[in-house]
């Protein structure tokens, strides 16, 4: 079989990578001419576990190519994993994918398959089977989304939790069998339905979890409120197994390429067929509300701070990955310029895609490592969850600090073994150590 996979993002990298150390051979295509000649190199262009020894491992089973014709031309199966943004009106800006329809229809010389794996609007798979209606091929159009977590991209293809597929016919029961073959996984959940259904199964698991995100930090701002402690009521909450204890973590809130799309992307789907989603704006709402909540602790603590020297662990949207899409960390990070600050940034994976975003600002640095960053600082802003950061205890802030003050936005530490510094964090009682 002739597998092409369009798009080498995200999830087109790690499908590409997986199919190949099944021993598939892939024909990898994208139009970014740089990010083909970094991969091309045997360099990948994504932080994440695995992917680098996949890539030299398995490079002999991939081309990598911008040329559409010689990818596309023997085709018998052909993955779009091409990127959809969000539009300026929270829509879902589709011109990738249907560029890459425009693509496929103009050089496929045979029958072939086509795997829709990008996150698309409900409704998209019946306008991709009528805009190949004229064609002299047969195409059969395949919804299989994916439901992958940055970080453990691979972990989630070798091991996932379900198998969703949308199909039109029993063609497309036949080819959903195929891919379960394809992928070689066995032992799990496998669902065929409708393209509708899995269009808007994605969307709607994306939604949920940010859903128990924002309840959960909606929450912690009662916490703050009447003196509990969000840790405990989570981990209460959580014993009751309908309920369960995963995205139950209070932080600054979500970012990333997914939920912060997918969210406004449901909101807008639903709005453009005129359902409420009220459940699903308040979602929207208190994850953007949760930066202000998080800054106003730095602003109850300091009234001023200008030219105060600010650490700042952490921009990308969370640890373990170089990705700052959406990341919470920009808007705080601007705030705190705005009000004349000083800012000493750390985050190894994550500091060449942040940099472009503030133009290198003079009043930002960033310093080779974590006790660098800390040394001049009046406070330290904690905004991701690296292992790095996880893993710092009192004593290093106490003895790299010259006044160990913190705010914690993720709420990665127990209070009780943060007693000797001064800590705050989200829906928790602080810590005072004032001198």
């Amino acid at each position: 079989m002739n597998i092409t996979i369009i798009g080498l993002g995200y999830v087109g990298l790690v499908n590409t990578l997986f199919l190949a150390s099944k021993g598939h051979n892939i024909f990898a295509l994208d139009i970014n001419k740089n990010k083909v000649a970094t991969l091309k190199a045997g360099k990948t262009t994504i932080i994440e576990p695995h992917f680098q020894e996949l890539l030299t491992e398995y490079s002999n089973n991939i081309r990598f190519t911008t040329n559409h014709k010689d990818a596309l031309r023997n085709a018998n199966m052909i993955f779009i994993c091409v990127d959809t943004p969000q539009g300026n009106d929270g829509s879902v800006n589709t011109t990738n994918f249907y560029n890459c329809l425009a693509t496929i229809k103009e050089s496929i010389t045979n029958d072939v398959s086509i795997i829709i794996r990008s996150t698309v609007p409900v409704g998209t798979n019946k306008l991709t089977c009528d805009y190949f209606l004229d064609s002299p091929y047969k195409v059969d159009i395949i919804s299989f989304p994916e439901f992958l977590s940055q970080g453990k991209a691979f972990e989630d293809l070798t091991n996932p939790m379900r198998l969703v597929f949308g199909v039109n016919d029993q063609k497309g029961v036949q080819i959903a069998k195929s891919l379960t073959t394809l992928f070689d996984i066995k032992k799990i959940p496998v669902m065929i339905t409708t393209p509708i259904n899995a269009e808007l199964i994605k969307y709607a698991s994306n939604s949920f979890l940010a859903m128990k995100i924002s309840y959960i930090n909606n929450l912690a701002q009662l916490c703050d409120a009447v003196g509990g402690d969000i840790d405990k009521v989570s981990t209460g909450m959580g014993l009751d197994p309908r309920i369960g204890s995963s995205f139950l973590n209070a932080g600054i809130g979500y970012g990333g390429s997914c939920f912060p799309k997918d969210t406004n992307g449901l909101y807008w789907i639903a709005n453009n067929n005129s359902i409420k989603m009220d459940l699903m704006l308040s979602t929207i709402e208190v994850n953007n509300s949760q930066i202000q909540y998080f800054l106003n602790k730095i602003y109850r603590r300091f009234r001023s701070l200008n030219n105060l020297n600010i650490a700042i662990l952490g921009v990308s949207f969370k640890g373990g990955t170089e990705d700052v899409r959406n990341s919470q960390a920009i808007p705080i990070v601007k705030a705190l310029l705005e009000k004349n600050a000083n800012l000493f940034i750390y985050d190894p994976l994550a500091v060449d895609n942040f940099i472009p975003l503030f133009s290198r600002h003079i009043h930002i640095d960033y310093p080779a490592s974590i006790e660098d960053t800390l040394k001049n600082a009046d406070f330290v802003v904690i905004l991701n969850d690296s292992n790095e950061f996880k893993q710092l205890t009192a004593q290093f802030y106490i003895d790299h600090m010259k006044n160990p003050i913190i705010f914690d936005g993720r709420n990665l530490y127990r209070l009780e073994d943060m007693k000797n510094v001064e800590y705050h964090s989200i829906g928790r009682p602080s810590i005072s150590k004032r001198k």
